[in-house]
């Protein structure tokens, strides 16, 4: 309709001008009543915004750990406090997902929403210190783990506290950092660290299950001590924790065939390895070591070697840093008041010197409050335990994306910017290969929530940056029904288009699936992001109208370009998409947020204030317009 009054209003106007000129050409000479306001415009396609509300952020991660790691974007903190442990908030969902390459880093071209100023960064690893909150500056986001503080600038200060009856390896700061660090570490077998991680990941962000219901094989049967059974030196490697408790550990020793009891432990030499073990501690603290020391109760002195038959028994002292007093939970759980085990000791199932001890300070039975490697200089020299059980692949990972698409379906004249003919929102989930972080499927839920337009419009997307043979499968379905399992035919790029008549389709969710292939060079996130290149097609097929800036299909009737109020090319001759000569668009998508869309004939520039402070600041000033 709006169509028909925009083409009407212009006929009567230029027939009143004619009108107008014949009765006044004898006494009115060369006089134009209607002038067009932008004929002698200059156009320039920089002068013209995108209005995209997603910024192209460049993110570059170093952890300096060789491995692929995987990590997650958030627009919030995502760890929440239960029960004195760190975990996962559950009804935040991540905004980007990766994985880095096997030396640890990561370095790509993302979109985000352009009013994000601050994002938190997640990973798994046991190495690195999770969240990390990262502002969003100068078009980056940037982590490079090597860059913290340097321990050996960290001065040792002030009076160390610990429970009474226990001895100390040397000193520690006011974070506790030990001044008993290795200076050059012992190496890690890549394979015993990798398991180690995928074993932590799953201890710490699985929260329903127990560890012991989980993987009940490796429920003590014993002590749960490390038994020496050839002389060795032990080197221990510190892991994250997701307690919120402020813990130390600490261990003893005692002799094979000596039967210790409760009550012995109270008198027998206590040594702490770690006076600080908990989320808070600092991050540099990960992946740095601490050799245990041998009492020698002959000699009163401390020795590298621990002697054939040596046991020692470990314990985790909750809430004991800085305090003279804690609440001990022991290896042995004979000794633990309930009864309960409270660690796991495992071995590595290929490397028979390296372990990997798991300890849990209060109820929920995870064991990730302290987690910690220890390795053995000689091989075969501690006895076997369980072992590191088998975990499947880093499989899958996945992120959401969400948003609202709205489109003026008047184009190519200037309509009345209510920005309601077509409103769609959508919502995906876009998962990716857990090792070389190239797309696996993309499922997108495109629903339909208004039709303010007279004409028929029809809805679909093209994929820009994709080619036909590098995706494996394609599923259109609506209510358990396939609409579609293929792309749309004469086409030169691959192109979906999910309905013709959106009145079929209002408030009826349509989901697509997307398989790609990871190989044939691949699909990345930058090549493949919902939602794609979203276009309506009103009145015919040809008749499409795409976001600001973005290219129409091949089918696309090329005769409306320029014409009515939209700009084909800048004056340079400079191709030019979907943008009007007085810098509006003729759809815009909202990401991250379903739009309150403006009323039927009401601007989006009077329902938004701000929206014209957005467009004038070319993006810099009021990101947030559409919140308010």
């Amino acid at each position: 309709m709006k169509y028909i009054y925009e083409t009407v209003s212009k006929t009567i106007i230029g027939f009143l001008a004619i009108v107008s000129s014949i009765g006044l050409n004898s006494c009115v000479k060369d006089i134009n009543l209607y002038e067009d306001p932008y004929a002698n415009q200059n156009i320039v396609k920089e002068n013209f915004f995108d209005f995209a509300t997603v910024d192209a952020l460049n993110l570059k991660l170093d952890y300096g750990i060789a491995d692929n790691i995987i990590y997650y974007l958030y627009n919030a903190d995502p760890m929440v406090l239960v029960d004195g442990s760190w975990e996962l908030n559950q009804d935040i969902e991540p905004i980007y997902a990766g994985v880095t390459d096997i030396e640890g880093r990561a370095e790509e071209e993302i979109s985000l929403p352009a009013l994000l100023k601050t994002v938190w960064l997640l990973t798994d690893h046991v190495l690195v210190k999770t969240p990390i909150e990262i502002a969003v500056q100068g078009g980056s986001i940037n982590y490079i783990k090597h860059s913290e503080a340097s321990l050996s600038t960290r001065a040792m200060m002030g009076e160390i506290q610990y429970p009474d009856g226990y001895d100390v390896l040397g000193s520690w700061n006011a974070d506790g950092v030990p001044d008993y660090l290795l200076a050059e570490k012992e190496d890690m077998p890549d394979a015993f660290l990798r398991r180690c991680n995928t074993l932590a990941s799953s201890i710490t962000f699985d929260t329903k299950n127990p560890l012991l219901d989980k993987f009940p094989e490796l429920t003590a049967t014993g002590t749960n001590d490390m038994v020496i059974v050839s002389a060795t030196e032990l080197v221990a490697t510190y892991f994250k924790s997701s307690s919120s408790w402020e813990n130390m550990v600490a261990y003893y020793t005692y002799q094979d065939g000596e039967e210790l009891t409760l009550a012995d432990i109270n008198s027998i030499k206590k040594t702490i390895l770690f006076p600080r073990y908990s989320n808070k501690a600092p991050a540099e603290l990960l992946g740095n070591q601490v050799r245990l020391k041998y009492w020698n109760k002959e000699t009163e002195s401390y020795e590298n070697t621990f002697p054939r038959g040596t046991r020692i028994g470990w314990l985790l002292l909750g809430m004991g840093w800085n305090k003279t007093s804690a609440t001990v939970r022991y290896s042995n759980p004979s000794f633990n008041a309930d009864g309960k085990q409270r660690s796991v000791l495992l071995s590595d199932p290929e490397l028979d010197n390296c372990f990997f001890m798991a300890m849990e300070d209060n109820l929920d039975a995870r064991f990730n409050d302290a987690q910690f490697a220890i390795m053995s200089s000689q091989p075969k020299s501690i006895e076997p335990t369980p072992v590191i059980p088998d975990q499947v692949d880093k499989g899958e990972v996945a992120y959401m994306a969400m948003g609202t698409l709205v489109f003026e379906d008047n184009w190519p004249f200037k309509g009345d910017y209510d920005m309601n003919d077509v409103v769609i929102n959508f919502q995906s989930t876009i998962v990716k290969d857990g090792t070389s972080g190239l797309l696996t499927r993309t499922t997108t839920t495109y629903t339909p929530v208004n039709n303010g337009a007279i004409f028929t419009n029809g809805f679909g997307f093209q994929l820009d940056h994709v080619a036909k043979n590098q995706v494996k499968s394609l599923t259109v379905s609506s209510n358990g029904m396939i609409i579609n399992e293929s792309f749309e035919d004469g086409t030169d790029k691959p192109v979906v288009t999910l309905f013709d008549d959106i009145r079929g389709y209002l408030n009826r969710p349509i989901t697509v699936v997307l398989e790609y292939y990871t190989t044939r060079g691949g699909v990345t996130a930058a090549m493949a992001t919902p939602p794609y290149n979203p276009f309506v097609f009103s009145r015919s097929r040809g008749h499409e109208i795409h976001l600001a800036g973005y290219q129409p299909t091949s089918k696309m009737d090329e005769s409306l370009r320029g014409t009515g109020e939209d700009i084909k090319q800048d004056d340079k001759g400079e191709p030019m998409y979907f943008i009007s000569r007085d810098n509006m668009p003729f759809a815009l998508y909202i990401a991250k947020s379903y739009f309150d869309f403006p009323d039927e004939e009401q601007d989006i520039r009077d329902k938004y204030p701000h929206f014209m402070d957005w467009v004038n600041s070319f993006g810099k000033e009021y990101t947030d317009w559409y919140l308010r």
